[in-house]
């Protein structure tokens, strides 16, 4: 399965940013991940990846280390050529109901 995951800081203070760092430089993706993008905003108010990922598990080993400092929001994607022609069923489905 396919995620965008987009954090956000909620710990802004400098200790928070210091203690988040130091536990991000020890930190590994965990088994059952792979991130295929790994970005943060140049603003520095947080950042998203795309994460490949075997379970939910997988993904939430991925972000609990960081809760006390980050929210996170995970979304499960598509191909943009699969999300069209599930839409399209949609529509076809819903215009065979009368």
């Amino acid at each position: 399965m396919l995620f965008h995951v987009e954090w956000e800081f909620i710990d802004t203070s400098e200790a928070g940013g210091k203690r988040s760092l130091e536990v991000f430089s020890k930190w590994q993706p965990p088994e059952g991940t792979q991130f295929q993008a790994f970005y943060g905003y140049a603003d520095g108010t947080g950042g998203f990846a795309i994460i490949e990922a075997d379970s939910a598990a997988a993904l939430a080993k991925a972000s609990a280390p960081f809760t006390p400092w980050l929210r996170f929001t995970a979304k499960l994607i598509l191909p943009v050529e699969e999300a069209a022609a599930i839409a399209g069923e949609g529509i076809a489905l819903r215009e065979s109901v009368q």
